[in-house]
C-alpha cells in the first residue's frame, strides 16, 4: 500500500483515490467494478479533482466548458416575481391560458413584444411551448392589457421611487446555462443593495 504524506491525507477521503504525478498528488473520485477477463477489479474515475501540493493546498480542476451555453434575460422577471404571484394564482384559478397572458403581459411592461424578446427571456424556459405571436381574442387581449397594468401598479407600489432605476440595473441580470446547470451572472452593487432592501431573490433552483 502507497505511504502517503502527513499533509495530504486530509484530501484523501472516502472514495478519492490518489496518483502521485510530477507537479503534486492527482485525486480523482471513483470506484472499482469487475470487468470480465479481468482478475482483479479495474478502478473506474467518476471525476478528477483536481492536484494537490504541500505549498498550494487543492489546486480544483477547472472543467472545459461543454456546448449548449444559452443566456436568457432574468433580472426583470426577478422583479415581477418578487410581487406579483398573486396575478398569475388568479389567472390559473379562472383557467385563463396563463403562460401566453402573462408572458404577453410583462413583456409589454419590460419594453417589447416579438418571437426575439420571447426567446431571450426567461419566460421562454417558463412556458417553452407558447407561441408568443398567436392571434388572439378580444377577451384575452383584453386580459393581458389588464394584467399589464396590474404588473405596473403592484411594482410601482413594490418599489416605490426605485422602480425605474431598479428596472434599469435588472435589466443587466441574465440567467447563463453552462456545463448542464443554471447560474444567476454577477448582480451589480447598487441593485445588490436594492435586493436585500426590497427581498428579491435572484437565485435560480436546479432541481
Amino acid at each position: 500500500m502507497p505511504i502517503y504524506p502527513d499533509w495530504l491525507m486530509k484530501y484523501k477521503t472516502k472514495g478519492v483515490y490518489v496518483k502521485k504525478g510530477k507537479k503534486g498528488y492527482s485525486l480523482y473520485r471513483g470506484h472499482s467494478e469487475r470487468v470480465p477477463g479481468k482478475k482483479n477489479p479495474v478502478f473506474k474515475c467518476d471525476e478528477y479533482i483536481g492536484i494537490v501540493t504541500e505549498k498550494d493546498g487543492l489546486i480544483p480542476s477547472s472543467p472545459p466548458v461543454k456546448p449548449g451555453i444559452d443566456v436568457l434575460r432574468y433580472g426583470f422577471w426577478c422583479l415581477a416575481d418578487n410581487c406579483c404571484k398573486t396575478l398569475l394564482t388568479s389567472l390559473k384559478k379562472r383557467h385563463m391560458n396563463v403562460g401566453v397572458i402573462y408572458s404577453r403581459a410583462l413583456l409589454e411592461e419590460e419594453g417589447k413584444v416579438s418571437k426575439v424578446s420571447f426567446s431571450g427571456s426567461w419566460l421562454s424556459h417558463l412556458y417553452p411551448e407558447i407561441d408568443i405571436e398567436k392571434h388572439l381574442g378580444h377577451v384575452q387581449e383584453s386580459t393581458i392589457t389588464r394584467v399589464k397594468m396590474q404588473i405596473r401598479s403592484k411594482m410601482e407600489t413594490k418599489y416605490g421611487n426605485d422602480y425605474e432605476i431598479i428596472k434599469e440595473l435588472a435589466s443587466n441580470v441574465y440567467a447563463v446555462h453552462v456545463n448542464g446547470k443554471w447560474f444567476t451572472s454577477d448582480i451589480p452593487e447598487d441593485l445588490q443593495v436594492l435586493a436585500v432592501k426590497y427581498g428579491i431573490s435572484f437565485t435560480i433552483n436546479n432541481d
